[in-house]
């Protein structure tokens, strides 16, 4: 027979003692009771308040509790670690027990002696402070427990409102229904695979395999496509600044652009497409993820770029008009072509494989076929190399190169094309074949943007290492934290 004996309060707090000590392990208590009542359906229920779908009764029967432990996967621990170096402030938001919450925090890194996030809330003490103080310690905000849904969707708004520079890139992962609101109002939201339809829908990106590590992923490949777009503007831009300044200048220096509509068409292939192609397959680089985060109003062309947009953009340009005035260079290709190219009619020179374009005097006054054939060469090579200097942002031209196999064939590609139309080119391209040393020559004077770019990245990093040892820099408060993004990670594994 079995007696029912109502708890006394020495037995309630040796229960509760018990719970907490369980609780501080990283363990989940779960409560079995029965009740002589039957338990009704509630029509009314709140869940985005916390309520429940089925009422309790008052008077419920204690039998025991059940301890959940859920294994902590290591590859979590270097994940938290990854966010840690990338920058990335991580919070986590869950239902859980405070105590369990902090417990499983430590297990995984996210608070620990090397953090600076060591603040854990309560929902109850989230909903006392108000938005201004939320912003002031969120820097340091590692756990919310016992949270509401409407507390990620206060968490997300708080975020966004940070910070000088148009507030935190806030991230947030939900997997039930009444993450949905929360969701929608993150920058970049992400759904676990095993969720609910509405949160997927409701998300940006969902996470299949509910894994910390694919967030990461996500990160790195974020700021890798991000890179990836940087260097194709730098290197069309570059091109664009150079070819600009060389029409520009033309006219006062007596001379025009030398390059037909046709070779222009050749020269944009180059710079779009043939671009796109050798930087699209870029690879995502694990130091990108010892950056900072790029701010919310950070210009696609920044301070650096624009220092080698210019720099290379008029070097070549300066390369480019020396090479079309300076007598030494017009001697070097001034030669008569091959009679079966050009034979000689009385005393005037017949070019047969070049376009109409030009009369032969304009032909003549511009420096003959074979020069203008090489400022071709030259143009397009001194451009292609220029793609080496962009790639990387240091003097480490075959960096990964080895991972991006696409672009030393793109860039082959280009050398191998270019050498065939003019050899092969004739009329349609204005060109004539030109020699195995002029060739040499015209690969040596355009790799020159190569070394140049080296001493001015060289430069620039010893006048910037010169005045970071000047200065000290102090982050003070939130504006420290700006490009930090908050990611909830409630039933991450």
């Amino acid at each position: 027979e079995t007696h029912l004996h109502p708890l006394q309060n020495f037995q309630k707090q040796r229960i509760l003692a018990k719970i907490d000590s369980l609780a501080t392990k990283g363990q989940r208590l779960v409560a079995i009771a029965v009740s002589p009542k039957e338990l009704i359906q509630d029509q009314k229920s709140t869940p985005g308040k916390g309520g429940s779908s089925v009422p309790l009764p008052k008077h419920l029967v204690l039998i025991g509790f059940m301890a959940l432990v859920d294994k902590i996967r290591i590859e979590s621990i270097r994940c938290v670690e990854m966010a840690h170096k990338a920058q990335v402030q991580v919070v986590m938001v869950t239902g859980d027990k405070s105590e369990t919450a902090i417990a499983v925090a430590k297990q995984i890194g996210l608070i620990s002696d090397y953090s600076n996030s060591d603040l854990t809330l309560t929902s109850d003490e989230l909903r006392s402070i108000t938005d201004t103080k939320l912003a002031s310690i969120l820097p340091r905000l590692a756990v919310i427990s016992r949270a509401l849904p409407s507390d990620k969707a206060r968490l997300v708004r708080v975020a966004q409102s940070m910070g000088s520079n148009g507030g935190q890139v806030v991230g947030m992962t939900g997997d039930g229904i009444n993450d949905s609101a929360a969701l929608k109002l993150a920058d970049v939201s992400f759904a676990m695979g095993k969720g609910a339809e509405v949160a997927k829908e409701a998300s940006d990106i969902v996470i299949l395999d509910n894994k910390l590590s694919s967030i990461i992923n996500a990160i790195l490949y974020g700021r890798t496509i991000f890179k990836t777009i940087r260097k194709f503007v730098m290197f069309q831009s570059t091109i664009n600044l150079a070819s600009t300044f060389i029409v520009f200048v033309g006219p006062f220096m007596g001379f025009d652009f030398p390059l037909t509509l046709i070779q222009l068409l050749w020269v944009n292939l180059v710079m779009d497409t043939l671009a796109a192609l050798a930087f699209g397959g870029e690879p995502a680089d694990k130091l990108f993820l010892t950056e900072p985060p790029i701010p919310r109003r950070e210009p696609i062309i920044s301070s650096n770029m624009w220092r080698s947009i210019v720099s290379n953009g008029l070097y070549i340009a300066f390369c480019s008009v020396v090479f079309l005035v300076w007598d030494p260079i017009l001697s070097m290709f001034d030669r008569r072509i091959d009679a079966s190219l050009a034979p000689v009619d009385g005393t005037e020179i017949q070019y047969k494989d070049t376009a109409k374009v030009e009369d032969l005097g304009d032909l003549r006054i511009q420096g003959g076929p074979v020069f203008l054939t090489a400022f071709f060469s030259f143009f397009i090579f001194i451009c292609t190399f220029n793609a080496f200097n962009v790639r990387v942002p240091h003097t480490k031209l075959f960096h990964n190169i080895k991972r991006n196999k696409g672009f030393m064939v793109v860039i082959a590609a280009i050398f191998i094309l270019q050498i065939a139309f003019c050899q092969f080119g004739g009329a349609l391209l204005r060109t004539v074949p030109l020699t195995i040393r002029e060739w040499v020559c015209l690969l040596l004077m355009s790799a020159t943007v190569v070394p140049f770019d080296a001493l001015r990245k060289i430069l620039y990093e010893s006048l910037h290492l010169s005045e970071t040892k000047n200065k000290t820099v102090v982050s003070v408060g939130g504006d420290g934290f700006e490009n930090k993004v908050v990611i909830g990670t409630e039933k991450l594994d």
